[in-house]
């Protein structure tokens, strides 16, 4: 019996960690709660999407096409209520900003054009970076958004990341679950960490926190476009 052919896209698992940390960060981002309620209906959404192709590779394929219908209709119906959300309009185009860096992120492990997965993922985290910047400028988010916003936003390009690499290495079928989680919690404890520093070297570096963490964010947004642009790069993808 012929074995099914391997399907080279990202992995089921790391992909909807990805989501749910891209939500997750677009919630810190809201200033309103009907924006959670936004953000809680775009993950939904994402998810479907996701588990659309699950559902067809097991042959169900008019229900994967629901879901497909559903799950885009629920994305592009967050985008949208992301733009009339009652809030202020800087709070606002903060928002707007991590509602569009979780759709790029589902864009990355769907995924819409294959080719572009990890130039979608980049985008998301530096959507997402650029989100949190304006966020500390326009308002005083408290450390514990900041902490989680840092981490958050590593822990979701991480792992949108490893779901594309993981997927082209061993295909979308491929049972991934334990392996993923073991990468999840060294992902998410470089994300914790990345955050607390960031709050420590704040402190100690000015007492005004909203500008200390403002600087800082715009390094972390730097080194995240050096380290997007190093796992381009033929010499780190060949070893």
């Amino acid at each position: 019996m012929d074995e099914p052919p391997v399907v080279k896209q990202p992995a089921y698992a790391g992909s909807a960690i990805a989501i749910v940390a891209a939500a997750c960060v677009t919630g810190i981002l809201a200033s309103q709660p009907v924006q959670v309620s936004v953000a809680g209906v775009e993950a939904v959404g994402a998810l479907l999407l996701l588990g659309s192709g699950l559902v067809r590779r097991r042959g169900y394929d008019v229900v994967g096409g629901v879901l497909v219908v559903v799950g885009y209709g629920l994305v592009c119906l967050a985008l949208g209520l992301s733009l009339l959300a009652p809030s202020g309009l800087f709070e606002r185009m903060s928002f707007l900003g991590g509602t569009l860096a979780t759709a790029f992120v589902t864009l990355g492990v769907y995924p819409l054009k294959r080719p572009w997965a990890h130039g979608f993922n980049g985008f998301a985290a530096v959507l997402f970076s650029c989100s949190l910047v304006f966020l500390v400028w326009v308002s005083d988010p408290s450390d514990i958004q900041v902490l989680l916003g840092i981490g958050l936003t590593i822990v979701a390009w991480d792992m949108s990341e490893y779901a594309i690499t993981l997927g082209e290495d061993v295909g979308r079928s491929a049972r991934t679950y334990p392996v993923t989680g073991v990468h999840f919690i060294g992902s998410l404890s470089v994300g914790v960490a990345a955050g607390i520093l960031a709050l420590v070297v704040s402190r100690v570096a000015l007492p005004a926190v909203p500008i200390a963490t403002l600087a800082l964010l715009l390094s972390a947004l730097l080194l995240l476009l050096l380290v997007l642009l190093l796992g381009d790069s033929d010499w780190l993808s060949t070893s």
